[in-house]
């Protein structure tokens, strides 16, 4: 494991304190995940963003309230776009902050090719089902492999040319992602691996990359969650 020296010390985990959202129980809770998705997200002035698979629409809101961006969020689940729809009442983002209810699948029948500069996701990390005797959680939480595609599909073809794509993912699956990008050419460019603990395998990663762009990847210093 690195040096205490060389682990990336700039995370605010704390960082979507200042969002307000609607509770959605406790099948569906605001993650590390959603925190380092905001956090490493930093878009230019006038953007425009779409998250895929936005949850109750923290993430979407932060960047919207802290960035002069628009963002549209994709929420495949019912309750949960109501519930984006609620953040965007309860932070003021009329007009800045737009929720679809739709699957990565129909983003073609919401826009045209190519019209967003950064497409961010923390899409559900467990590709072969998480059991749970919880509703939600078990949809929010696992997808297989066909859904997972559809994100990367949905990614090609709503970025611009040279436009920015953030995720954050498991470990697990890595490769499955990383092989399903550069499929639609969308050439990863940037990787932070995420630890719980210094002493264990690391548990997510952060992947940054751009439509069209060259081959050449940077291992970026990793972040540790949890000090021990």
């Amino acid at each position: 494991m690195a040096s205490s020296s060389s682990l990336r010390d700039d995370f605010d985990p704390d960082v979507l304190r200042c969002v307000l959202v609607p509770d959605a129980g406790r099948e569906h809770r605001p993650t590390h995940a959603s925190s380092l998705l905001a956090w490493y997200t930093k878009p230019k002035r006038k953007d425009r963003i779409v998250e895929l698979g936005c949850g109750t629409g923290i993430v979407s809101a932060y960047l919207a309230m802290n960035y002069d961006v628009e963002v549209h969020c994709i929420e495949r689940n019912e309750l949960l776009a109501r519930l984006a729809r609620e953040t965007v009442k309860m932070n003021s983002l009329e007009g800045r902050m737009f929720v679809h209810h739709a699957s990565c699948a129909q983003v073609r029948e919401l826009f045209s090719a190519e019209q967003f500069d950064i497409v961010v996701s923390n899409p559900p990390h467990h590709l072969t089902g998480m059991p749970s005797p919880l509703k939600l959680r078990r949809e929010t939480r696992s997808i297989d492999f066909n859904e997972a595609e559809s994100f990367a599909e949905a990614t090609a073809y709503l970025l611009r040319n040279r436009g920015k794509f953030v995720f954050v993912l498991s470990c697990e699956h890595l490769m499955f992602w990383l092989s399903e990008f550069v499929k639609r050419k969308l050439q990863p460019k940037r990787l932070i691996p995420i630890y719980g603990d210094p002493k264990r395998d690391a548990i997510l990663t952060i992947i940054e990359g751009v439509k069209n762009g060259g081959i050449g990847l940077k291992l970026e210093p990793p972040i540790v969650l949890k000090r021990v």
